[in-house]
């Protein structure tokens, strides 16, 4: 499906989940190389640093295991944008543009109820018109808020994964510079306490990221919970959907006599 103003396309959007997978391996990449630099400039640094280095890299290591828990918790329930989107618009052109156009043509000067027909047949139908526009506008109404959740979720997909994205280019940025302050021994236990830094502070990102997405969520969580009320409310057709059954029109005959006759309209 072609994307929709403002969003990325499909394409697009795999190229960003690629990139992330690639700074995620470039993240493995750093860590691995600086707890190796680190772990030989153990050998030549004094008993003292040698000490305040290791405890950084225990630091270290349990911080990037958080990150990766944290990051983990997207990559396995990271939602597809574009099913969201293509459902947005199965609601609004399968369903909202035909009843809308219906709803345009469903009022008394439309319609040809009484064209042809007079009498009481003609008046209940003529009387029913309002109250099936009703109903079909509050359908209408409906499939447009669906419409509107759906490309909302979606957008907020594209926009947590924009951040998740910007947050691992920085991480990776400051991976490589302190895993290359490592391999100059003296720099190794600044460069694992800055690893540790970095590392805290990309799961604040990540958090962050997801906590913002969580709430945007948590908006449209409200509108669907009125629109799950509104769905199972019968206030547009209290009795159903609104007929004109209300009369007898059992009696088929056009002149008996009785008052269901049927008769071709005249211009008196």
């Amino acid at each position: 499906m072609a994307a929709a103003a403002g969003a990325i396309s499909e394409s697009e959007f795999r190229e960003m989940l690629a990139k992330a997978e690639t700074l995620i391996n470039d993240v493995n990449a750093n860590v691995s190389s600086l707890f190796d630099r680190s772990n030989r400039a153990m050998y030549f640094l004094p008993p003292g640093l040698s000490d305040i280095l290791a405890e950084a890299l225990v630091n270290l290591r349990d911080l990037v295991a958080r990150f990766f828990e944290e990051y983990a918790k997207i990559i396995y329930n990271p939602g597809w944008p574009f099913g969201l989107m293509s459902a947005a618009d199965d609601w609004t052109n399968k369903i909202g543009g035909p009843i809308s156009e219906l709803s345009a043509k469903l009022s008394a000067d439309q319609m040809r109820i009484d064209n042809h027909w007079k009498g009481r047949a003609s008046e209940a139908y003529a009387a029913v018109v309002p109250a099936q526009q009703k109903a079909i506008d509050a359908i209408k109404a409906t499939s447009d808020a669906i419409d509107s959740n759906l490309t909302k979720t979606a957008y907020g997909i594209f926009a947590l994964w924009a951040g998740i994205l910007l947050a691992l280019v920085a991480y990776v940025a400051e991976l490589m510079a302190e895993a290359a302050a490592a391999a100059t021994v003296v720099g190794a236990p600044p460069a694992a306490a800055g690893a540790g830094v970095s590392t805290a502070k990309v799961i604040g990102l990540v958090v962050a990221c997801v906590a913002l997405f969580v709430t945007f969520v948590g908006t449209i969580v409200d509108s669907v919970t009125t629109l799950n009320q509104t769905l199972h409310s019968d206030g547009a057709f209290p009795d159903g959907w609104p007929t004109s059954t209300t009369t007898d029109f059992t009696d088929g005959s056009l002149s008996d006599g009785d008052t269901t006759d049927w008769r071709i309209k005249t211009d008196d």
